[in-house]
């Protein structure tokens, strides 16, 4: 979304970063948009993200620096997320970002979502712009099936090699139990999936305060 003065605003953007060495201006490809290491800062990671976007869009920044950073206090399986403001400097002039920014965790194939809900102002006007755009990031909201679907990771978990053999009784048993221990694993799963997402949609577009977020979201009240 775009403003009046230079205002922006991008809610829920996703980004898939390779474990690699950050190549400032390289695209990337088969769905992959930057390399980024994932060991990192989150800060470094945001500062790398806001840096790339400004160069494959033709409008390289410098000066970026973060002012300040808030820990969200999230489950492991969200990763790290943080609130942050931060600047920079361009053609149009300073303009000042309050971001909220989420890496997730690695997966087996070497890749990583990351998600952002960023506004952006100049200078000049960003304290008269901050309290509407912290208004539009709470009141942002993502459907729980899509929400699990962007939280999940880019590359799910290797596939268990094919078993052969003739259909014999241990045979049988053996795939009856793997069948379980799959159900099992799914359910798991699913579960574990819902409660990343009811995490993510409390702690991260709700900004609600640690103080009222179930503990199995990180917070002190009883689930």
């Amino acid at each position: 979304m775009t403003g009046p003065g230079g205002v922006s605003l991008t809610l829920g953007a996703t980004f898939i970063a390779k474990n690699a060495p950050f190549q400032l201006g390289q695209k990337g490809s088969n769905g992959i948009d930057l390399t980024m290491p994932y060991s990192a800062t989150l800060a470094q990671k945001f500062g790398m993200i806001v840096e790339q976007g400004a160069a494959i869009g033709g409008t390289p920044i410098s000066q970026f620096a973060v002012a300040s950073t808030t820990p969200l206090q999230l489950p492991p399986t969200l990763g790290q997320c943080s609130r942050f403001i931060a600047g920079y400097s361009a053609s149009k002039g300073p303009m000042k970002i309050m971001a909220v920014f989420c890496s997730l965790p690695l997966d087996p194939g070497g890749d990583y979502k990351n998600i952002m809900l960023y506004a952006e102002a100049p200078s000049t006007t960003a304290a008269q712009v901050a309290p509407v755009a912290q208004s539009v990031f709470q009141s942002y909201r993502i459907p729980t099936d899509w929400l699990q679907r962007k939280l999940a990771p880019v590359n799910g978990p290797a596939p268990g090699a094919a078993t052969g053999g003739t259909n014999s009784a241990a045979t049988t048993a053996m795939n009856n139990a793997r069948a379980a221990a799959i159900m099992q694993s799914t359910t798991i799963g699913v579960i574990g999936a819902n409660n990343s997402a009811n995490c993510f949609d409390l702690g991260v577009l709700r900004q609600t305060p640690t103080y009222e977020l179930p503990r199995s979201c990180g917070g002190t009240k009883p689930d």
